[in-house]
């Protein structure tokens, strides 16, 4: 196949600041791809001049994105990375293919009639166990302070429980609350090396949160803990954590390295973007 022209949006206004910091299964497919076909990268609200140029475009994001109201036709084809359930159906209409992070959003975007392909994964180079590491955090919650990410839940682990993250304008009560029972925190955002250094020393990953955090659960996986995920209403988030237990797996890692390596991830997009361009 020739080599494609592909342009990865990631449309959002601090993606350059933290890019960094950023190392997670995307990036690290997108890199794996980068050996096969030219990745031209656009970070916060940039976006190619002529989409004619590529192609390919390929968006991260939800299916409220800006730019895809406005999708031009042409020879360019367009994929999303979808971040969350699909709900302006009308903006994904218009792509080729979705790219959807768990069963249950595929299932939501393939009852639409939509094309979408299940794609999603971890950079299993980078979160790997250290076994020379003294495991000397109880529990570990990495995520920003929010209602949403519900530190205030487990709060009551006091000082065995490490919380790490920024604190977003209305986490200020998740943060009092942890600062009250003293709860080990560190607050801002941390090189993505700090993070798995602490996930390598961490006895258990305790996840509360009402929704999200798919990536800390693949995170943790992936350096062999099998995270505690709280809350039963957390739908995307305990899939992994029963297709785990399904899977007869030998170990944690043992699955990810099978089912959401970040090379498992880089053949689904190659998939969905070699097959329309």
């Amino acid at each position: 196949m020739k080599k494609l022209k592909i342009a990865f949006c990631w449309f959002w206004p601090r993606a350059s600041e933290i890019f960094d910091n950023w190392r997670d299964g995307l990036r690290a497919a997108l890199e794996v791809i980068s050996k096969k076909h030219e990745i031209t990268w656009f970070f916060d609200c940039k976006l190619p001049e002529n989409y004619n140029d590529f192609d390919f475009c390929l968006f991260w994001g939800d299916s409220n994105l800006e730019p895809l109201s406005k999708l031009p036709a042409g020879k360019c084809r367009y994929g999303l990375c979808l971040s969350t359930n699909p709900t302006n159906i009308d903006n994904l209409r218009k792509l080729d293919v979705i790219f959807c992070e768990s069963q249950i959003v595929l299932r939501e975007v393939k009852n639409t009639g939509l094309r979408g392909i299940l794609a999603f994964g971890t950079d299993i180079d980078f979160y790997k166990p250290d076994l020379t590491v003294k495991k000397d955090i109880e529990y570990f919650y990495p995520a920003t302070f929010s209602p949403w990410k519900r530190q205030s839940e487990i709060a009551y682990l006091g000082n065995k429980l490490l919380c790490v993250g920024t604190v977003q304008p209305d986490g200020q009560q998740e943060l009092v609350k942890c600062q009250e029972t003293g709860v080990r925190i560190e607050e801002g955002y941390f090189p993505a090396e700090k993070i798995r250094d602490y996930y390598r020393r961490a006895q258990n990953v305790i996840i509360p949160a009402i929704h999200g955090s798919e990536r800390t659960v693949l995170e943790a996986l992936a350096c062999d803990i099998l995270p505690d995920v709280t809350n039963p209403e957390n739908a995307k988030t305990n899939s992994y954590i029963r297709e785990y237990q399904l899977s007869n797996a030998k170990s944690p890692r043992h699955f990810i390295l099978k089912n959401y390596s970040h090379r498992v991830y880089a053949h689904a997009l190659l998939k969905g973007i070699e097959n329309v361009s």
